[in-house]
């Protein structure tokens, strides 16, 4: 990412884009009961930390990643005294854990080469969980660049040898009412002696949920 794009995520942040949204995740909540109480979280493009306030409050120690000093300023200012570890670091140059996690979350940051790279630091047992925007011919709200949306199938082969906990793609509901084109995955990293099971749920069509 460009030092630009770096100026123009710190305006954005300072200039209070996204101050109406300090909720979590939908589908992160969705997924609470599959996280884990204790051990470690990676949020990669936490942004002003959002997702990374909640892991934080459900017991985690997080590290929390992003590329704008501005967004991580207004998560620490946010966060307290919870255990959030606030890393500015450009993701487009990667990532590199110096330890093992329970659980890595990626909402809608598209580097799945990155992504991938980082399974091998899950914990067996520990928790992948991923929600991009899809491409799709529908009207639908997000970003009209598809280099920042993912094709069809592309989280499932994300997942390779990972156990599937949730796997989905179509036309979802946002909490303020816009339709969006979603795919959405939960895997699990578990002992690869043994053979994953297939999706629990993958959407071969386009449903409209809430």
């Amino acid at each position: 990412m460009s030092e630009a794009d770096r100026r123009k995520w710190d305006a954005r942040y300072r200039d209070g884009a996204y101050a109406t949204r300090p909720h979590p995740s939908a589908f992160l909540q969705e997924c609470e009961a599959l996280l884990p109480r204790r051990g470690r979280a990676l949020d990669l493009a936490c942004g002003a930390g959002r997702n990374a306030l909640f892991l934080a409050r459900r017991g985690l120690l997080v590290d929390a990643v992003d590329i704008s000093a501005a967004a991580l300023a207004e998560g620490r200012k946010r966060a307290g005294d919870l255990p959030i570890n606030w890393l500015e670091q450009d993701l487009d140059d990667g990532f590199e854990p110096t330890r093992p996690y329970d659980v890595i979350v990626n909402i809608r940051f598209v580097q799945l080469d990155l992504v991938q790279s980082l399974v091998p630091a899950l914990h067996v047992g520990g928790l992948l969980l991923v929600e991009q925007h899809l491409r799709t011919n529908a009207e639908v709200a997000g970003p009209r660049n598809p280099a920042f949306r993912v094709a069809p199938g592309a989280l499932l082969a994300l997942a390779g040898s990972l156990v599937i906990e949730r796997a989905e793609e179509g036309l979802f509901v946002e909490p303020d009412g816009a339709r969006a084109a979603l795919a959405r995955l939960v895997a699990r990293r578990g002992d690869e002696s043994i053979p994953p099971h297939g999706p629990s749920s993958a959407a071969s069509e386009m449903p409209v949920t809430g």
